[in-house]
């Protein structure tokens, strides 16, 4: 059993991704929670997917939602 939520972690520590902008070819930094941003040289905007979280597939994301706001963290808000 998990101390806690394996899939909450992206919404605590978000990982940087790393992507391309296709208009110019600079490299863009992404949280995992940004799907957009205007591209620092060029000043296009670029998108990436989405990552998938627990949120969109766990029974209990409401109440992860629900204990990470009593906690103060607002990254799910």
């Amino acid at each position: 059993m998990f101390k806690r939520c394996p899939g909450v972690r992206s919404l605590i520590e978000p990982q940087i991704i790393i992507r391309r902008c296709p208009f110019c070819g600079e490299e863009i930094e992404f949280f995992e929670y940004e799907i957009q941003l205007e591209c620092p040289r060029c000043g296009k905007m670029v998108r990436r997917e989405p990552t998938e979280t627990c949120l969109s597939w766990c029974d209990y994301a409401d109440k992860c939602i629900s204990d990470l706001e009593s906690r103060g963290s607002n990254l799910v808000t």
